[in-house]
């Protein structure tokens, strides 16, 4: 499957000579399968004793902390097994972001103990990335010393570390090799999930391993035609072949480079460059385009799923938003750290706008973590029963909006993107405003509330949503039967169309299709239907109580959508 875990997320850096800002642009949608959940916290500086080590995956090597750790807005991202070990976002109190993507699969072997010391690090790279680094250069300093003593334990990641004036991209191989580099103030990289530096001369400035072409040719991954190893290519000495040339890779950097070009890109002929050259300035607005593309338009909108047929949950053709973006992020630095705001669309951004949030300022009431967020952070990596359990917070409230609106797709899209656009128009006013003011964060949270009251009062009168009455007990320590789900509507619903399955998971993958001949009227306008509960099964590890959407079809009619809340039980 293109959404395999080894192929997710997005990553737009633009240079400062070539933003419309003068400074420093990222955008970056973090896109991870099954049911996780999205926190926002603030993790103040501390002092920390002699001989402390910072907590890190089962197997993998505790690092000594440093004696001062700065401050930094926590974007976490939450399973019930545990915090995701590879997708957090952060900001630092210096006006660092830290940012990553998925490499897929490089060709150092996943479980060779000789390349790392103490089973290398992971996830620890970017908490102290985010702890440690006064500017986007000292980052990438940090990187390297860590990676040179410890190694990395994953396959293959890039990491982008960046400030308003600087942006630095890193591209990582289990061990201590990696090729990185500065990105030239003209120029902006489109990072899907693949290795994209070629040379070790593609920048002005690179940073690699002193042994990153003799390892290769050790390998047998690199056979030089050259005496001076001038046909030297990282990404394919070096990348798997499960990831090599990935059709999904390739189409969202394609379409990428075009809309930040304004041209068509061929692959076959310009290839995969790290970095591209706009003629004209990128804006924000651009980059908003880029994280919500689905192909529209072009040739690759090929295949489209489920009752709303929906380009998410594509079986071939893997869009840049897709179905498993939790949440899309444009970084726009300012003058001063504290003024930095983060643009947050709290799901899928063709789905729901994105909104103003000024974390250095305060974070909006509406979004905080409940508790401490140094406990959080001391207990992220731990077991978190009950973390992706149903609430009636305003992310819980964007779920069921982006929920909706999937189930919905084609009968509500075109309707939905004016909406879209003039909430984030009026977004980027407002943070104009608030900056100029002490209570930013308040003014963050009424934007939010009324976007998010707009947004809602819209599919009230638009989205032709059904009342889900029922669904059957389910049960996550018996064998997986299927449940009955009741539903109201009238007209009459296509049985091969309908599908029920966990909010904001995989439909392919986790959303569960009628079986075959069991819808059946139950009076004038009540419908059942049944439904294997296994799918839903894989993504719910915890009981507790969970969101559900049920999408289907018409006959000869518009999709339609509905949800219930239903309690999962041991």
């Amino acid at each position: 499957m293109l959404q395999d875990k080894m192929m997710n997320c997005m990553t737009v850096i633009v240079g400062k000579a070539v933003s419309a800002s003068g400074r420093v642009l990222v955008a970056h949608n973090e896109d991870d399968p099954g049911h996780v959940i999205v926190r926002h916290a603030i993790v103040p500086a501390a002092d920390h004793a002699s001989g402390e080590l910072i907590p890190a995956e089962k197997g993998l090597a505790r690092i000594p902390q440093v004696p001062h750790t700065l401050g930094y807005y926590w974007v976490e991202y939450v399973e019930d097994e545990g915090g995701v070990t590879a997708a957090d976002a952060y900001l630092n109190e210096c006006g660092v972001v830290i940012t990553s993507n998925s490499m897929g699969w490089s060709k150092e072997a996943d479980d060779d103990p000789n390349v790392v010391k103490d089973g290398g690090i992971g996830y620890v790279l970017r908490r102290a990335l985010a702890e440690r680094a006064h500017t986007a250069r000292e980052g990438a300093h940090v990187l390297m010393a860590l990676i040179d003593e410890w190694g990395y334990a994953p396959s293959g990641r890039a990491y982008t570390i960046a400030d308003k004036n600087e942006a630095f991209m890193f591209q990582l191989v289990r061990g201590r090799h990696y090729v990185g580099a500065r990105v030239p103030d003209d120029a902006v990289v489109v990072m899907p999930n693949h290795y994209t530096f070629h040379t070790l001369s593609d920048c002005p400035e690179m940073f690699y391993s002193k042994d990153i072409v003799r390892y290769a040719v050790e390998k047998g991954w690199y056979v030089p035609k050259t005496t001076d190893y001038s046909d030297f290519d990282f990404a394919e000495a070096y990348q798997g072949e499960k990831t090599w040339r990935h059709a999904g890779n390739l189409l969202r950097q394609k379409h990428g480079q075009r809309i930040v070009l304004g041209r068509d890109w061929d692959i076959e002929r310009e290839g995969t460059p790290f970095c591209v050259y706009p003629h004209k300035p990128i804006d924000i607005e651009t980059l908003a385009r880029v994280m919500s593309c689905h192909y529209e338009g072009t040739q690759d909108d090929v295949d489209r799923f489920c009752p709303g047929r929906s380009p998410h949950n594509s079986p071939t053709a893997r869009r840049i938003c897709t179905g498993t973006t939790l949440e899309s992020d444009l970084w726009e630095f300012a003058d001063e750290p504290w003024q930095t705001c983060v643009y947050t669309a709290f799901g899928r951004p063709c789905q729901v706008p994105y909104l103003p949030i000024h974390p250095l300022m305060g974070l909006p009431e509406s979004i905080k973590a409940d508790g401490s967020s140094a406990e959080l952070m001391a207990h992220h990596l731990e077991r978190q029963p009950g973390a992706t359990c149903a609430n009636d917070s305003a992310f819980d409230r964007f779920r069921r909006l982006c929920g909706a609106e999937e189930m919905l797709h084609s009968d509500v899209f075109d309707g939905v993107q004016p909406l879209l656009r003039e909430i984030f128009a009026e977004a980027r006013r407002e943070s104009v405003k608030a900056l100029k003011l002490k209570d930013a964060a308040v003014r963050d949270e009424a934007f939010l509330q009324a976007a998010l009251a707009k947004l809602e009062a819209y599919a009230k009168r638009k989205f032709n949503m059904v009342e889900v009455v029922s669904a059957s007990e389910m049960r996550l320590s018996t064998e997986a039967a299927a449940i009955s789900v009741e539903f109201a509507m009238e007209g009459i619903p296509q049985e091969d169309t309908l599908r029920f399955g966990v909010e904001f998971t995989h439909v392919i993958d986790a959303f569960a299709p009628a079986c075959g001949g069991s819808l059946r009227r139950e009076g004038k306008n009540h419908w059942v239907a049944e439904f294997e509960f296994e799918p839903m099964k894989k993504v719910l590890p915890c009981p507790g109580r969970h969101t559900f959407f049920l999408g289907g079809r018409l006959e000869g009619g518009p999709a339609f959508a509905g949800r219930i809340v239903a309690e999962v039980k041991a």
